[in-house]
Protein backbone atom coordinates (compact mmCIF):
# COMPACT_ATOMS: atom_id res chain seq x y z
CA UNK A 1 0.00 0.00 0.00
CA UNK A 2 1.27 3.28 -0.93
CA UNK A 3 1.54 5.77 2.03
CA UNK A 4 -0.23 9.39 1.77
CA UNK A 5 1.95 12.52 2.37
CA UNK A 6 0.21 15.79 3.06
CA UNK A 7 1.56 19.76 1.68
CA UNK A 8 2.34 20.57 5.56
CA UNK A 9 4.24 17.19 6.16
CA UNK A 10 6.05 17.70 3.30
CA UNK A 11 6.70 21.43 4.54
CA UNK A 12 7.67 20.96 7.37
CA UNK A 13 10.47 18.21 6.67
CA UNK A 14 11.90 20.38 4.23
CA UNK A 15 12.49 23.15 7.59
CA UNK A 16 15.72 22.93 8.84
CA UNK A 17 16.40 23.07 12.64
CA UNK A 18 17.89 26.26 12.50
CA UNK A 19 14.82 27.67 10.85
CA UNK A 20 12.66 26.37 13.77
CA UNK A 21 14.54 28.10 16.46
CA UNK A 22 14.62 31.49 14.69
CA UNK A 23 10.61 30.67 14.66
CA UNK A 24 10.09 30.29 18.35
CA UNK A 25 12.59 33.26 18.84
CA UNK A 26 10.34 35.51 16.60
CA UNK A 27 7.06 34.43 18.50
CA UNK A 28 8.57 34.76 21.91
CA UNK A 29 10.04 38.36 20.88
CA UNK A 30 5.94 39.24 19.80
CA UNK A 31 4.93 37.73 22.99
CA UNK A 32 7.02 39.97 24.99
CA UNK A 33 6.40 42.99 23.45
CA UNK A 34 2.50 42.43 23.09
CA UNK A 35 3.04 41.93 27.20
CA UNK A 36 5.13 44.68 27.63
CA UNK A 37 3.01 47.16 25.50
CA UNK A 38 0.07 45.67 27.76
CA UNK A 39 1.77 46.88 31.16
CA UNK A 40 2.29 50.41 30.04
CA UNK A 41 -0.44 52.15 31.76
CA UNK A 42 -1.87 55.70 31.49
CA UNK A 43 -2.26 57.20 35.26
CA UNK A 44 -4.18 59.95 36.46
CA UNK A 45 -2.25 61.10 40.22
CA UNK A 46 -5.40 63.40 41.99
CA UNK A 47 -4.02 65.22 45.10
CA UNK A 48 -6.71 68.03 46.36
CA UNK A 49 -7.95 68.19 42.94
CA UNK A 50 -5.21 68.71 41.44
CA UNK A 51 -4.44 66.50 38.67
CA UNK A 52 -1.14 65.22 36.56
CA UNK A 53 -0.74 62.25 33.95
CA UNK A 54 2.09 60.28 33.71
CA UNK A 55 2.55 57.16 31.35
CA UNK A 56 4.32 54.02 33.07
CA UNK A 57 4.82 50.63 33.61
CA UNK A 58 5.49 50.55 37.17
CA UNK A 59 2.51 47.99 39.14
CA UNK A 60 2.05 49.48 42.11
CA UNK A 61 0.47 52.37 42.97
CA UNK A 62 3.00 53.61 45.66
CA UNK A 63 5.83 53.14 43.28
CA UNK A 64 4.09 55.66 41.01
CA UNK A 65 4.24 57.72 43.79
CA UNK A 66 7.62 57.61 44.86
CA UNK A 67 8.97 57.71 41.04
CA UNK A 68 6.90 61.09 41.02
CA UNK A 69 8.32 62.28 44.83
CA UNK A 70 5.87 62.24 46.34
CA UNK A 71 5.08 61.72 50.18
CA UNK A 72 1.89 60.46 51.96
CA UNK A 73 1.21 61.72 55.33
CA UNK A 74 -0.67 59.13 57.75
CA UNK A 75 -3.67 60.85 58.25
CA UNK A 76 -3.86 61.01 54.58
CA UNK A 77 -6.98 59.28 52.16
CA UNK A 78 -5.83 57.29 49.36
CA UNK A 79 -8.12 55.72 46.39
CA UNK A 80 -6.60 53.52 44.10
CA UNK A 81 -8.43 52.53 40.89
CA UNK A 82 -7.25 50.77 37.85
CA UNK A 83 -4.80 48.50 39.83
CA UNK A 84 -5.62 44.99 40.52
CA UNK A 85 -5.49 43.09 43.18
CA UNK A 86 -1.93 43.80 45.34
CA UNK A 87 -1.41 46.53 44.20
CA UNK A 88 -0.91 45.35 40.68
CA UNK A 89 -2.29 46.28 37.80
CA UNK A 90 -5.72 44.78 36.97
CA UNK A 91 -5.98 42.20 33.67
CA UNK A 92 -4.61 42.94 29.87
CA UNK A 93 -6.33 45.15 28.19
CA UNK A 94 -7.20 47.92 30.77
CA UNK A 95 -4.82 50.94 30.15
CA UNK A 96 -5.99 53.56 32.74
CA UNK A 97 -6.26 54.16 36.59
CA UNK A 98 -6.19 56.70 38.89
CA UNK A 99 -4.37 57.45 42.54
CA UNK A 100 -6.80 59.84 44.21
CA UNK A 101 -5.33 61.37 47.28
CA UNK A 102 -6.59 63.40 49.92
CA UNK A 103 -5.34 65.78 52.57
CA UNK A 104 -6.20 65.33 56.13
CA UNK A 105 -8.10 68.10 57.97
CA UNK A 106 -8.72 68.66 61.16
CA UNK A 107 -11.80 70.25 62.67
CA UNK A 108 -13.89 70.56 65.78
CA UNK A 109 -17.54 69.97 66.30
CA UNK A 110 -19.23 71.98 69.72
CA UNK A 111 -22.38 70.07 70.46
CA UNK A 112 -24.18 68.94 73.55
CA UNK A 113 -21.69 70.86 75.54
CA UNK A 114 -18.91 68.31 74.28
CA UNK A 115 -16.33 69.06 71.93
CA UNK A 116 -15.14 66.93 69.06
CA UNK A 117 -12.12 67.00 67.43
CA UNK A 118 -11.62 65.28 63.98
CA UNK A 119 -9.33 64.46 61.23
CA UNK A 120 -11.17 63.87 58.23
CA UNK A 121 -9.71 64.16 54.52
CA UNK A 122 -10.37 67.56 52.33
CA UNK A 123 -13.34 67.58 50.37
CA UNK A 124 -15.80 65.59 53.04
CA UNK A 125 -18.40 67.55 54.03
CA UNK A 126 -19.64 69.34 57.14
CA UNK A 127 -22.40 66.56 57.33
CA UNK A 128 -19.65 63.81 56.56
CA UNK A 129 -17.82 65.20 59.82
CA UNK A 130 -21.55 64.34 62.09
CA UNK A 131 -21.39 61.17 60.60
CA UNK A 132 -18.26 60.33 61.91
CA UNK A 133 -19.01 62.10 65.46
CA UNK A 134 -22.82 60.46 65.58
CA UNK A 135 -23.90 63.46 65.92
CA UNK A 136 -27.63 64.05 64.52
CA UNK A 137 -29.54 66.85 63.86
CA UNK A 138 -33.61 66.98 65.03
CA UNK A 139 -36.13 68.84 63.55
CA UNK A 140 -35.33 71.93 65.36
CA UNK A 141 -31.56 72.24 66.03
CA UNK A 142 -29.01 74.41 63.25
CA UNK A 143 -25.81 74.82 62.43
CA UNK A 144 -23.59 78.20 61.96
CA UNK A 145 -22.67 76.78 58.48
CA UNK A 146 -24.51 74.69 55.87
CA UNK A 147 -24.17 70.67 55.82
CA UNK A 148 -22.97 70.69 52.21
CA UNK A 149 -19.61 73.00 53.08
CA UNK A 150 -16.65 71.62 52.32
CA UNK A 151 -14.13 70.98 55.18
CA UNK A 152 -11.35 73.19 55.91
CA UNK A 153 -8.41 73.23 58.23
CA UNK A 154 -9.20 74.69 61.36
CA UNK A 155 -13.28 74.74 60.81
CA UNK A 156 -15.50 75.56 64.50
CA UNK A 157 -18.27 73.72 63.87
CA UNK A 158 -21.32 74.73 66.61
CA UNK A 159 -24.47 72.21 66.72
CA UNK A 160 -26.98 74.22 68.42
CA UNK A 161 -30.05 71.61 70.25
CA UNK A 162 -33.25 73.52 70.07
CA UNK A 163 -36.56 72.39 71.75
CA UNK A 164 -39.80 73.43 72.41
CA UNK A 165 -41.97 72.45 75.23
CA UNK A 166 -45.70 73.34 75.51
CA UNK A 167 -47.44 73.00 78.73
CA UNK A 168 -50.97 74.42 79.42
CA UNK A 169 -52.57 75.79 81.97
CA UNK A 170 -56.37 76.46 83.37
CA UNK A 171 -57.45 80.24 84.53
CA UNK A 172 -60.76 81.05 85.76
CA UNK A 173 -62.59 83.41 83.65
CA UNK A 174 -64.37 85.36 87.24
CA UNK A 175 -67.95 86.09 86.68
CA UNK A 176 -69.16 89.93 85.77
CA UNK A 177 -72.58 91.21 86.04
CA UNK A 178 -75.35 92.67 83.97
CA UNK A 179 -77.78 95.24 84.87
CA UNK A 180 -81.32 95.52 82.97
CA UNK A 181 -83.46 98.00 83.18
CA UNK A 182 -87.01 97.11 83.65
CA UNK A 183 -91.06 98.66 84.64
CA UNK A 184 -91.36 95.56 87.43
CA UNK A 185 -89.64 97.33 89.84
CA UNK A 186 -90.07 100.92 91.16
CA UNK A 187 -86.60 100.78 93.68
CA UNK A 188 -84.04 102.46 92.10
CA UNK A 189 -81.07 100.06 93.76
CA UNK A 190 -80.29 97.15 91.65
CA UNK A 191 -82.08 93.89 93.03
CA UNK A 192 -79.82 90.85 91.92
CA UNK A 193 -82.05 87.93 90.12
CA UNK A 194 -79.91 85.40 89.14
CA UNK A 195 -76.37 84.82 89.73
CA UNK A 196 -73.77 83.90 87.74
CA UNK A 197 -70.82 81.34 87.20
CA UNK A 198 -67.37 81.72 86.56
CA UNK A 199 -65.40 80.30 83.75
CA UNK A 200 -62.55 78.58 82.69
CA UNK A 201 -59.63 79.30 80.19
CA UNK A 202 -57.41 76.96 78.68
CA UNK A 203 -54.13 78.71 77.95
CA UNK A 204 -51.14 76.96 75.68
CA UNK A 205 -48.04 78.31 76.02
CA UNK A 206 -44.59 77.32 74.07
CA UNK A 207 -41.31 77.77 75.94
CA UNK A 208 -38.17 77.66 74.10
CA UNK A 209 -34.68 75.59 75.32
CA UNK A 210 -31.45 76.79 73.40
CA UNK A 211 -28.73 74.53 74.83
CA UNK A 212 -30.24 73.70 78.23
CA UNK A 213 -30.95 77.74 78.39
CA UNK A 214 -34.77 78.31 78.97
CA UNK A 215 -36.15 81.21 77.41
CA UNK A 216 -39.45 83.46 78.08
CA UNK A 217 -42.87 81.28 77.75
CA UNK A 218 -44.84 82.35 74.97
CA UNK A 219 -48.87 81.99 74.80
CA UNK A 220 -49.76 80.40 71.55
CA UNK A 221 -53.08 79.65 71.85
CA UNK A 222 -56.70 80.23 74.16
CA UNK A 223 -59.53 78.23 74.31
CA UNK A 224 -62.53 78.36 76.61
CA UNK A 225 -63.55 75.22 78.18
CA UNK A 226 -66.34 76.83 80.41
CA UNK A 227 -68.17 80.22 79.37
CA UNK A 228 -68.64 82.55 82.32
CA UNK A 229 -72.60 83.83 82.91
CA UNK A 230 -72.90 86.93 84.66
CA UNK A 231 -74.90 87.53 87.57
CA UNK A 232 -78.14 89.37 86.24
CA UNK A 233 -79.66 93.27 88.16
CA UNK A 234 -82.56 94.58 87.70
CA UNK A 235 -82.47 98.22 88.69
CA UNK A 236 -86.39 100.14 88.24
CA UNK A 237 -86.18 103.08 85.36
CA UNK A 238 -89.28 102.50 83.67
CA UNK A 239 -87.44 100.36 80.63
CA UNK A 240 -90.11 98.01 78.85
CA UNK A 241 -89.47 94.43 79.22
CA UNK A 242 -89.18 93.01 75.61
CA UNK A 243 -86.26 94.09 73.21
CA UNK A 244 -88.59 94.03 70.18
CA UNK A 245 -88.75 97.09 68.09
CA UNK A 246 -91.54 97.23 65.30
CA UNK A 247 -90.63 101.13 64.84
CA UNK A 248 -94.46 102.37 65.46
CA UNK A 249 -94.57 105.63 67.28
CA UNK A 250 -95.12 105.69 71.16
CA UNK A 251 -96.13 108.97 72.48
CA UNK A 252 -96.24 108.77 76.11
CA UNK A 253 -96.60 105.24 76.58
CA UNK A 254 -99.32 105.11 74.21
CA UNK A 255 -99.08 103.62 70.28
CA UNK A 256 -100.30 106.86 67.96
CA UNK A 257 -101.83 104.03 65.56
CA UNK A 258 -103.02 100.59 65.82
CA UNK A 259 -105.79 98.68 64.81
CA UNK A 260 -107.91 97.90 67.91
CA UNK A 261 -107.33 97.82 71.69
CA UNK A 262 -108.39 95.26 74.59
CA UNK A 263 -108.13 97.12 78.36
CA UNK A 264 -108.17 96.22 81.75
CA UNK A 265 -107.25 92.64 80.55
CA UNK A 266 -105.50 90.21 82.84
CA UNK A 267 -102.22 89.33 81.98
CA UNK A 268 -99.68 86.85 83.98
CA UNK A 269 -95.73 85.69 83.45
CA UNK A 270 -94.34 82.12 82.43
CA UNK A 271 -90.53 81.38 82.26
CA UNK A 272 -89.53 78.00 80.46
CA UNK A 273 -85.87 77.02 79.80
CA UNK A 274 -83.46 78.66 77.12
CA UNK A 275 -84.58 76.84 73.84
CA UNK A 276 -88.01 75.87 74.98
CA UNK A 277 -90.65 76.05 71.92
CA UNK A 278 -93.71 77.43 71.46
CA UNK A 279 -97.10 76.37 69.86
CA UNK A 280 -95.96 78.34 66.43
CA UNK A 281 -92.30 76.10 66.67
CA UNK A 282 -91.17 79.61 67.42
CA UNK A 283 -88.13 79.32 70.24
CA UNK A 284 -89.51 81.17 73.24
CA UNK A 285 -87.86 84.69 73.83
CA UNK A 286 -89.23 87.69 75.98
CA UNK A 287 -91.49 89.70 73.40
CA UNK A 288 -93.31 86.36 72.62
CA UNK A 289 -96.36 86.31 74.53
CA UNK A 290 -99.20 83.29 75.19
CA UNK A 291 -102.65 84.15 73.97
CA UNK A 292 -105.87 82.92 72.45
CA UNK A 293 -105.22 82.29 68.62
CA UNK A 294 -109.22 82.42 68.11
CA UNK A 295 -109.27 85.92 69.89
CA UNK A 296 -105.05 87.37 68.54
CA UNK A 297 -104.57 85.60 65.42
CA UNK A 298 -100.85 83.88 66.15
CA UNK A 299 -98.23 86.63 64.65
CA UNK A 300 -99.95 89.57 65.51
CA UNK A 301 -97.93 92.42 66.80
CA UNK A 302 -99.07 94.26 69.75
CA UNK A 303 -97.66 97.03 72.67
CA UNK A 304 -98.65 96.24 76.11
CA UNK A 305 -98.45 98.51 79.01
CA UNK A 306 -100.06 98.42 82.52
CA UNK A 307 -104.06 99.32 82.28
CA UNK A 308 -104.19 103.52 82.16
CA UNK A 309 -100.21 103.52 81.52
CA UNK A 310 -99.16 103.27 85.15
CA UNK A 311 -95.59 102.58 85.02
CA UNK A 312 -95.68 98.60 83.96
CA UNK A 313 -94.23 98.53 80.36
CA UNK A 314 -93.93 94.75 78.66
CA UNK A 315 -93.62 96.64 74.96
CA UNK A 316 -93.74 95.04 71.89
CA UNK A 317 -95.27 91.70 71.44
CA UNK A 318 -96.15 88.36 69.30
CA UNK A 319 -98.26 86.48 69.30
CA UNK A 320 -96.75 83.31 69.26
CA UNK A 321 -97.65 80.62 72.05
CA UNK A 322 -100.79 80.23 74.06
CA UNK A 323 -101.89 78.10 77.31
CA UNK A 324 -105.23 76.69 78.86
CA UNK A 325 -105.30 79.86 80.91
CA UNK A 326 -106.15 81.53 77.50
CA UNK A 327 -108.21 79.37 75.95
CA UNK A 328 -110.49 78.91 78.72
CA UNK A 329 -110.90 82.46 79.08
CA UNK A 330 -109.60 82.60 82.58
CA UNK A 331 -106.36 85.25 81.26
CA UNK A 332 -105.90 87.31 78.72
CA UNK A 333 -102.14 87.10 77.85
CA UNK A 334 -99.57 85.49 79.57
CA UNK A 335 -96.07 87.22 79.13
CA UNK A 336 -92.31 85.42 78.61
CA UNK A 337 -89.74 86.29 81.30
CA UNK A 338 -85.78 84.93 80.87
CA UNK A 339 -86.48 84.30 84.46
CA UNK A 340 -88.82 82.75 87.17
CA UNK A 341 -88.15 85.61 89.40
CA UNK A 342 -89.76 88.06 87.16
CA UNK A 343 -92.58 85.96 86.73
CA UNK A 344 -93.06 86.41 90.20
CA UNK A 345 -92.71 90.12 90.02
CA UNK A 346 -95.55 90.04 87.28
CA UNK A 347 -97.97 88.16 89.37
CA UNK A 348 -101.21 89.33 87.70
CA UNK A 349 -101.95 92.78 86.49
CA UNK A 350 -104.49 95.04 84.61
CA UNK A 351 -102.97 95.73 81.38
CA UNK A 352 -104.04 97.25 78.05
CA UNK A 353 -103.05 95.51 74.66
CA UNK A 354 -103.25 97.74 71.44
CA UNK A 355 -103.00 95.69 68.07
CA UNK A 356 -100.69 97.12 65.94
CA UNK A 357 -100.73 94.66 63.13
CA UNK A 358 -102.83 91.69 62.45
CA UNK A 359 -100.81 89.15 60.08
CA UNK A 360 -102.62 89.38 56.41
CA UNK A 361 -105.06 86.09 55.76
Amino acid sequence: MQKVVSKAEVLVSKLRPRHLIAAFFLLLLAFVMLWSASRIKKVTVDIDGEKQTVVTALASPYRVLEELEIELEPEDRLTVTGFGDGGFFGELGENEAEIKIQSAVEVEISADELKYHLTLAEGDTVSDALEVSGLEIREHDFLNVEETKKLEEGDDIKLTRVDYIITTEEETIQRGETIRGTSLLTSKRPVIISYGKNGTLLKTYEQKVVDGVYHEKELVSEEVLKQATNDVYLLGDGSAISPLDYGFEIVNGIPTTYEKVYTNVRATGYYAPYGAGTATGRRAQVGYVAVDPKIIPYGTKMWIVAHGNTGFVYGYALAADTGGAMLSGKNFVDLYYETYYECVLNGLRRVDVYILETPKK
